[in-house]
Parts: C-alpha cells; structure tokens; sequence
C-alpha cells in the first residue's frame, strides 16, 4: 500500500504540489488526469524520491519512503521520465537487462530468472528482432516500447508511468493495456498512470484522480465520466459513447471541420 499524507512540494517558491492525501492498494490500477501543469508528472517524480525536499508523508506499506534505501527503493518502485534513456548507445538488449541491476549482487552474474523476465517482455511488447540494435537508431514507438517494457521487467510493487502512451502506434496501445492488465491481476502490483490520453485511461483503469493547480479535487471510476466533468477539466466540449465490447467510456472531440 502506498500513502501520500498532507503531501506538499514548493520549488523556487511555486507551490506545486498542495495537501494531497490518497491511499493507493495493490492490484489497482489509477489513473490521473488534468490540464497540463497541473502537477501529474511531479507527483509521480515525488512518490520516485525525484523531490525529496516535500513536506507531509510517503508511506510505502506504512514505512517513510525517507527512510527506504535506494536500492531496495528502486526494487519496490519504478519510475523514468517520459522518454528518458540513461545511454542510446547500448543495445536493447542490454538496457532491458539493466532494469534487473536492483536485485543484482556485487560482482556476481544476472540469474536465469532475470533473463526469463527480460525474454517474456520481450515478447510480449515484440522486440526480439530489434534485440541488438542500439537504441540511438530505433523508431520512436520501439523506444518507447523499450521503455515501458523496462518498468515491467523491473518487477516493482509499484509502477509509475507518464504519459505512457507518447509514441506509441495502434498495436502498442494494445501491448500496453495488456501488460498494465496482467502485471495489476496478481493483486500484489500498483500500476499509477498520469496521462493526457484519458480514452486510454477510461479502457484501462480501476479508478481516475483529478488534479487542479497541485491538489487533487475530485475521484470517479471511469463509467462516472461524463461531459461536463470533462469539460471542466479541460475545458472542451466532447461527448461520451460506450466501448461496444465492454461497456466502458469513449470520449469524442467535436471537430468543426
């Protein structure tokens, strides 16, 4: 379980997280929305220990967050910002590989569970033949495949995920979805997402927080979004249809043209 307890951060004098309190439990999996700015991304970079000068509490199965060392901290949470590769120059392969570099012990080799988990995601997100290759010279939905895929081989309790769903073609979206959808179906991981693309979200989570000039200010399950709740988030006007196969919402833009 995480717990974020009167959870505030000011940078350079901008107060950008204000007195957030929510519970986060295992096998959910969250969505968070709001305009740009609204302060998504930093909060998942806090929860990360990318902000530790915060004021209020990070609870991680009731223990400070402060007080988790780093390496057993990057065992229990993965986080890297959108887009964010610590070298372009290795292979695939081998920055998949790094995302086990937690649970190695000095000077001893990967075991043959961490390249079982590296293969399965592999697959799963159809990078085997791009195994080799640097990572400089793929396609930016192959990177950013490469990116979710090294959340999901870390085996974090929690996953944390920004706009995950940047760069990616069609048949990602698919490869995504399923991969949030079984990681979260054990009941032992949290999977929390901030994203603008809130059709993806609607498909996919179990419930959505709703955050305005660094506060969260409202909560629904997916199937409670309704056109004025959209439009006063964004402030656009859209009108909802349901997903013929699940039931769940899909939201339309009206184009004047």
């Amino acid at each position: 379980m995480l717990t974020l307890n009167n959870l505030s951060l000011t940078i350079t004098n901008n107060h950008i997280l204000k007195n957030i309190t929510v519970e986060f439990f295992e096998g959910e999996i969250i969505g968070i929305i709001g305009k740009p700015g609204c302060g998504k991304s930093v909060l998942l970079q806090t929860i990360a220990q990318y902000y530790t000068h915060y004021n209020g509490e990070i609870l991680l199965n009731t223990k400070p967050i402060r007080l988790i060392k780093k390496r057993e901290l990057s065992q229990k949470i993965s986080y890297q910002p959108a887009g964010y590769f610590y070298n372009h120059y290795i292979t695939l392969y081998d920055y998949l590989v790094s995302s086990r570099i937690p649970y190695k012990t000095f000077l001893s080799p990967f075991q043959s569970f961490d390249y079982e988990i590296v293969d399965k995601y592999m697959h799963h997100f159809e990078l085997q033949q791009y195994k080799f290759k640097p990572l400089v010279l793929l396609s930016s939905d192959i990177q950013a495949r490469a990116l979710l895929a090294f959340h999901f081989i870390r085996q974090a309790q929690i996953v944390l995920l920004d706009n995950p769903t940047h760069n990616l073609s069609l048949p990602s979206y698919n490869q995504l979805h399923d991969a949030i959808i079984r990681y979260c179906s054990t009941g032992k991981n949290c999977c929390i997402i901030a994203s603008h693309d809130i059709n993806f979200l609607a498909q996919t989570v179990d419930k959505l927080y709703i955050m305005e000039n660094g506060s969260i200010v409202d909560s629904c399950i997916p199937a409670d979004l309704t056109e004025d709740l959209i439009k006063n988030i964004f402030g656009v006007d859209v009108f909802i249809t349901r997903n013929i196969y699940n039931g769940k919402p899909n939201i339309h833009l009206y184009f004047a043209y």
